[in-house]
Formats: C-alpha cells, structure tokens, sequence
C-alpha cells in the first residue's frame, strides 16, 4: 500500500472525521421545505431506535445529507432516504480551504439557545470601557476550581471591554449543596457581590427565591455543556474551560496599546 495513502487513512480514522468533498450540487436534491421528507427520515431513525434524542432534522449544506440535531448539542447525519447514518464532522472543501459545516451548525445552534435565556435571568459583570467590545457567556459552578481561577480574572476582562454574563451550572445537580449556593447567589439582594464572594470560599446566605437556575442547568445540557466553566463566544464558539483574561481577549479580537492603555481590535 502506498505509504501516503496508509497515512491519511490513519489520520481520518484516527479522529472519526467524516471528510466530504463537495465538487457540484447532486441532481434531485431536497428542498428546504419538503417537511414530509424530513419527517419521514426522522420517523424511520425513531422506528429503529426510539430512544435516540433527536431534536430536529433538517437540510443541511450538502444536497444529499440531512442533519440531525440531537439534545445533548451534538449532529449527525442521514442520507435523504434514511438508509445510512453518519457520526463525524463534516468539511466543505470547495473554497480550496477546510470549512467546518458541523462546527458551523453547532455555532449557530448554541446561539439560538442562547437567546432563549434573557439577560435578566443572568448575573452579568459589565464591561468597564465606554462601550462593550465583547460578550462572553460562561456556565459556571461555585465549587469549581477553575470558575473561581477565571471569576478572579473577570475584573481584568471588564477593563478590557469583556461583559461576562454568568449562567448556572451546579456539575452536582439539582439539591446539591453546590445547587443550594449558587441558588443563593442568584437570590441574594446583591448577586454579583455574593457570587463573588461565594467563589471566595466564604460561605453565604442561601436564601430561596423564584430563580432561573434548574433552567440554566437544563440549558447547560441542552447546548452541550459537558464541564465548567464553558465559555461562549457571542458567534456561538464554545471555549471549554478556564483561559487565561488576556488570551481570551485576544481570541475575541481585542488587544491592549502598552503606551497608550488604548484598547483597540485586532486588525
């Protein structure tokens, strides 16, 4: 066997990457409106395993696959009769550059979720600059060690221009002691101040109210939120884990002038 082509096989088992090389559209594709055709690839998929979580089906930017959005965030595929299902990541090769279809559908799902959970329900740490120049939005735990390592780094994103909004996500569940302590966060008369101090150590009243938190968890689920702190970026890109305030802004496309303090984008 050819010693190149045995590598590149390796290397695409080895990640499970599903790698499509579209060249032109393929004749009698589905349109995007024939909702029978994708209720009938769903019907078929539950009538062989009826406990598989689909959310959703539906046309994807490959003519002859359809997508399968899952509850847990994730996607697979499906040719448009149902007969072969695909798990992997999917590229378009077309613009002479690897472009990740699955990681874009995944963006903008997470972005639609998202925006099912209103700033109101949040604890948001605002910006320090005239205007905000980034948004971050991070699932987190108060008995994370990592959450507390990134909560002492949001002053510094504030002054960068990062507004960080906070959502819950007690890894423990719920009527844990962490789901008790971050539900007093969220009650208490002043939140980001509790919150702060509770990622302290520092034990707080955990007072009980009408509160967002067993939703934010659900959500947390919902989007694919496997750990904490998840980070998400405001075009739905998922930083899973602590990183450091200046490379975050960095990856948000903001960078300090040392001489000036002037806090500027990214070219």
């Amino acid at each position: 066997m050819n010693l190149g082509i045995f590598t590149m096989s390796a290397f695409l088992v080895r990640r499970s990457f599903l790698l499509l090389v579209v060249w032109s559209f393929v004749s009698g594709c589905i349109a995007a409106g024939d909702e029978i055709v994708l209720k009938g690839v769903k019907d078929k998929l539950l009538a062989i395993s009826p406990q598989m979580p689909i959310d959703a089906v539906s046309v994807s930017e490959v003519p002859w696959l359809f997508e399968i959005s899952l509850e847990d965030g994730g996607i697979l595929y499906a040719d448009k009769s149902g007969d072969f299902l695909f798990a992997g990541q999917v590229f378009e090769l077309r613009t002479g550059r690897f472009k990740n279809l699955t990681e874009k559908s995944k963006k903008k799902n997470r972005v639609d979720l998202l925006s099912l959970s209103p700033e109101s329900e949040m604890i948001v740490f605002p910006s320090k600059t005239a205007k905000p120049l980034a948004t971050v939005t991070v699932f987190t735990d108060i008995d994370c060690g990592y959450c507390r390592k990134l909560h002492r780094e949001v002053d510094m994103l504030n002054q960068l221009g990062v507004t960080v909004r906070y959502l819950a996500f007690p890894r423990a569940g719920v009527g844990s002691d962490s789901y008790d302590k971050i539900v007093g966060a969220w009650c208490s008369e002043d939140p980001m101040d509790a919150l702060t101090r509770a990622k302290l150590g520092e034990e707080i009243a955990t007072p009980y109210c009408d509160n967002p938190v067993k939703k934010h968890l659900e959500l947390g689920k919902k989007i694919g939120v496997s750990g904490t702190p998840a980070i998400f970026f405001e075009d739905g890109t998922l930083q899973p884990g602590y990183l450091e305030a200046d490379k975050m802004a960095t990856l948000l496309g903001i960078r300090q002038i040392p001489t000036s303090n002037k806090i500027n984008f990214l070219d």
